[in-house]
């Protein structure tokens, strides 16, 4: 039977509200999803602090000395790396030529540090002093543990050449003057080291030694050691008070170097500038490849800070 003209109007009337009805339940689950996925506030996420680049070689030694007794060192790629515990200092060494960056966690006392290890052919900075907080930019954590996070050092990782080649051009200039310090020295076993030349900048000081070797056996310089010592003075009964060392490593001028036997030669180094006390001297300590023959030389505070520019 052919539907009526009520039945036609109605059914043209609720057509578009069942349409609508399907179409909200079809919609609303899929509006679920979508707010659980939204991402969290820019607040709660945090990005992870860069780490201090440490440069390391395979042919030298970089240190890591700290503030307390260091208790553990974990090194990311460990067959990469040698690494020794010493008191508070930390000796590290690439196994060989270019391996790839890694991390490195070391606990000091009750505290930690991160930072990462580089390789470079040749560190300009090979001593890395956390002693204070705050050293080398580092940063202390809300949990007392302190962290590598600092820009890179661009003289340790060689990556700031003009200042590398200012410093080498400044050596070369020293070596070309004449002696000037021939009473700062020291005698033992045939050789005599003495201070021949030192100069300051802003950065650096600049040193030219002379050392006379008066045995047949050449001289084979294989570590040479600078100290800043204050307070060495002696008191009563030969005790000295109050002494402290302070390790400066050389940013400039090479480990090995020989000098044979019965000639003169010269080391050029360049240190970190520092400022000392009439009580204080610059200790040089130069140690022999295959040999026992240690030459130390103190050089006074007032030579140094006497010293004219370059």
């Amino acid at each position: 039977m052919a539907p009526s003209m009520f039945t036609k109007t109605l059914l043209a009337l609720s057509l578009p509200l069942l349409l609508a009805s399907a179409t909200s339940a079809q919609t609303t689950p899929s509006r679920q999803p979508t707010a659980a996925m939204q991402r969290p506030a820019s607040s709660a996420v945090r990005a992870s602090p860069t780490l201090l680049d440490v440069a390391v070689s395979d042919s030298s030694t970089t240190y890591l000395v700290f503030s307390g007794p260091v208790s553990l060192v974990d090194v990311g790629m460990a067959n990469n790396y040698l690494v020794k515990i010493e008191n508070n200092a930390v000796f590290v060494r690439a196994r060989r030529k270019s391996p790839p960056p890694t991390p490195m966690l070391i606990r000091f006392g009750s505290k930690y540090w991160m930072g990462r290890l580089v390789y470079v052919d040749r560190p300009v900075l090979q001593l890395y002093d956390f002693q204070k907080d705050g050293a080398l930019g580092m940063t202390m954590g809300g949990n007392g543990s302190a962290s590598g996070s600092a820009p890179e050092n661009e003289l340790a990782l060689d990556k700031e050449l003009e200042k590398k080649n200012a410093v080498e051009g400044k050596l070369n200039k020293l070596r070309k003057t004449r002696e000037e310090h021939q009473a700062v020295a020291v005698v033992d076993n045939d050789l005599v080291l003495s201070l021949a030349n030192v100069r300051n900048d802003k950065d650096f000081t600049y040193l030219r030694f002379k050392v006379i070797n008066h045995s047949a056996i050449d001289y084979n310089v294989d570590f040479t050691d600078f100290q800043l010592v204050e307070n060495a003075q002696k008191k009563f009964l030969s005790k000295k008070k109050n002494e402290a060392r302070r390790p400066l490593a050389p940013s400039s001028g090479s480990a090995n170097q020989s000098v044979t036997g019965r000639t003169t030669g010269y080391l050029t180094y360049a240190i970190p500038l520092y400022a000392a006390t009439d009580r204080g001297y610059l200790e040089v300590t130069l140690r022999e490849l295959n040999g026992a023959r240690v030459l130390v030389l103190p050089v006074p505070s007032r030579v140094i800070n006497r010293a004219s520019t370059i």
